[in-house]
């Protein structure tokens, strides 16, 4: 199975698991991906421009309803508010526990660490991401 799908699965799984809708829409291309906590609904825009990875957004919108919030977001991850920033750890974490086996150390993470930034396309939130995988 290729990464792309079976973090596909590992997201989708996550989303029946807590009961949360995903809706797929096709906006304007600065129309960003939405969530309303409140309704657990996860707002995708296909066209939404962004270097931003697909699994990133949506995984970046899960951790927004894993939060238990009851606030409406639009997709931000250079927002400097402590829930966006949060979302973008949990995003990161959640694709990582994904991304990685299990059986990799903290050290064999690290060391792929590029290969994941450039996966996911989080070069503008390495310093997140290198905060999630540094080794113990």
């Amino acid at each position: 199975m290729s990464t792309y799908n079976a973090v596909t699965d590992y997201l989708e799984n996550i989303i029946q698991n807590n009961h949360i809708t995903l809706i797929h829409v096709s906006g304007s291309s600065t129309d960003p991906d939405v969530v309303n906590a409140k309704k657990k609904v996860i707002i995708i825009n296909r066209h939404y421009q962004t270097h931003f990875s697909y699994h990133f957004r949506l995984a970046h919108e899960i951790a927004h309803l894993l939060s238990e919030t009851t606030h409406t977001y639009n997709f931000s991850q250079l927002s400097k508010a402590t829930s966006e920033k949060q979302a973008n750890l949990t995003g990161i974490k959640l694709l990582s526990d994904c991304y990685f086996s299990e059986h990799q150390s903290h050290i064999m993470r690290w060391e792929r660490r590029f290969q994941f930034i450039e996966t996911f396309g989080l070069g503008q939130l390495t310093h997140l991401v290198e905060h999630v995988l540094t080794p113990i």
